[in-house]
């Protein structure tokens, strides 16, 4: 009852057909391997997939999505994007108060499949989840949540070898470079370090290293530090 007279209260909300573009799930990356258990793990209802930046929790969610995922489907970026910002790509103006409570009624009158990426907390994501449904839930924090899939560094199978080889032959010159020469730096390092050993502006350095995060090639260890897999840097270290 809350929900619909949240809605009304609105005065008419007017909703598109289809999902915005802003927030329909991105492709999965084209090389994606070794992660089959947990693909089994993630269920109706809702999946928290926890781990550390860089992982692949984000990766796993959208691959999950393509192969067993029902559709509709609806992607939310907590880490970009107010719920306020998602009601408006529908055609809603709603007043804030609202906001949380016209969301859950969208996602259960569309029955969207849910996928809200790096959640920072319980608090976060508690009032955007629906009575029912599909949501999966991606933080790097274990959120009390339903069902929780601890994601970690992918183990050596025999193909983790072919898929960072792919990976790097796509990678833009900077950061296939950085990619390279970081591997040699023992331990973690911050963002003047890799400025150093490359010899290019931080700024640039930065945009770089947060790729090669996204790319689960580089991992976030600490506040403005980075880390490698030690069977990554061993790939790296065979580059010239």
């Amino acid at each position: 009852m809350g929900d619909v007279l949240a809605v009304a209260a609105t005065g008419g909300i007017r909703t598109r057909d289809d999902v915005p573009p802003l927030f329909r799930p991105p492709a999965p990356p084209r090389h994606f391997v070794g992660r089959d258990a947990e693909l089994r793990c993630i269920r109706a209802g809702v999946t928290v997939l926890t781990g550390a930046a860089g992982v692949g929790k984000t990766a796993l969610a959208l691959q999950w999505l393509r192969e067993r995922g029902s559709s509709p489907q609806l992607y939310v970026d907590l880490a970009v994007h107010r719920i306020g910002r998602v009601l408006r790509a529908f055609g809603m103006n709603v007043d804030p108060a609202d906001e949380c409570a016209v969301f859950r009624s969208l996602v259960m009158r569309r029955q969207f499949t849910l996928l809200l990426d790096n959640a920072s907390s319980a608090g976060q994501v508690t009032p955007l989840l629906p009575a029912s449904g599909t949501v999966l839930v991606t933080s790097r924090e274990k959120l009390d949540l339903g069902h929780v899939v601890e994601v970690g560094p992918l183990t050596d199978d025999g193909r983790l070898g072919p898929l960072l080889d792919l990976s790097y032959v796509e990678l833009p010159e900077r950061q296939a470079r950085l990619y390279r020469l970081c591997a040699w730096q023992p331990g973690a390092f911050g963002v003047p370090v890799a400025a150093e050993i490359a010899g290019e502006p931080a700024c640039d350095v930065e945009d770089a290293l947060d790729d090669l995060v996204e790319k689960s090639l580089l991992t976030e260890v600490g506040d403005d530090a980075f880390g490698f897999h030690d069977l990554v840097r061993a790939h790296a270290r065979t580059k010239r």
